[in-house]
């Protein structure tokens, strides 16, 4: 598949699952040369022209490569997945899933459909914000597996563990409370092993992380100390 990606008024993205009001979860990997940069999950939302409109978030080496270096534009890839594991090596395994994406530019093993295009790059407050023009659709699976509360709570609990380095001091329990119901949730609703890892880890990350921010960043919570 390929060109715009329009069929009549219809969009043939929407048949992936994107919408112009829902965030959907993908990771992204951002090419230079030829070279992997950048890699990190995303949420895209549908856009004017059947593209798709992202922001990437201060903080990231990619934001400042791209902030300094005022880049203007990267191929990209967009790698549509129901599998929760990809996007926790994306965060956690980040090397070893370059390496992956540098050999195979949309791997089966982890990737249901590819999109693969150019990113556009606009400055914005906090965020940068890109554009993708969709140039070709790469399908490995005619119909996608069914998607679970187990991994659905891990994405959103990886989503929220890379929020923690820029959320409030007030709120840094409250994020760490919520991954802590996600926890529950794929406990309650899988067995799993891979899935209790998965998210366990997650937490285990996220609670040494907070720990930190109180005694850093955000200062000692406890009086007496």
């Amino acid at each position: 598949m390929s060109g715009k990606h329009m069929s009549g008024n219809r969009c043939e993205l929407m048949e992936l699952g994107f919408s112009i009001d829902t965030w959907g979860e993908v990771v992204m990997v951002f090419y230079s040369k030829g070279e992997v940069i950048g890699l990190m999950p995303v949420g895209l939302k549908l856009s004017e022209g059947c593209t798709l409109a992202g922001r990437l978030y201060r903080g990231s080496k990619l934001y400042s490569y791209i902030a300094s270096a005022k880049v203007a534009e990267l191929p990209c890839i967009a790698c549509i997945s129901e599998n929760p594991q990809l996007f926790y090596m994306a965060v956690f395994e980040k090397s070893q899933t370059i390496e992956i994406f540098t050999e195979h530019r949309c791997p089966e093993e982890f990737c249901d459909a590819c999109l693969i295009g150019l990113c556009k790059f606009f400055d914005g407050d906090e965020a940068i914000n890109f554009k993708i023009s969709v140039k070709e659709i790469a399908l490995h699976r005619k119909t996608p597996r069914v998607f679970t509360r187990a991994s659905a709570a891990i994405i959103e609990a990886l989503v929220w563990f890379t929020k923690l380095p820029y959320v409030d001091c007030k709120d840094i329990e409250r994020v760490l409370e919520r991954i802590e119901l996600l926890k529950d949730t794929v406990y309650r609703s899988s067995q799993k092993n891979i899935y209790a890892k998965l998210i366990e880890n997650i937490y285990l990350a996220a609670f040494k992380l907070v720990k930190e921010d109180e005694s850093s960043r955000c200062g000692s919570r406890d009086k007496n100390i």
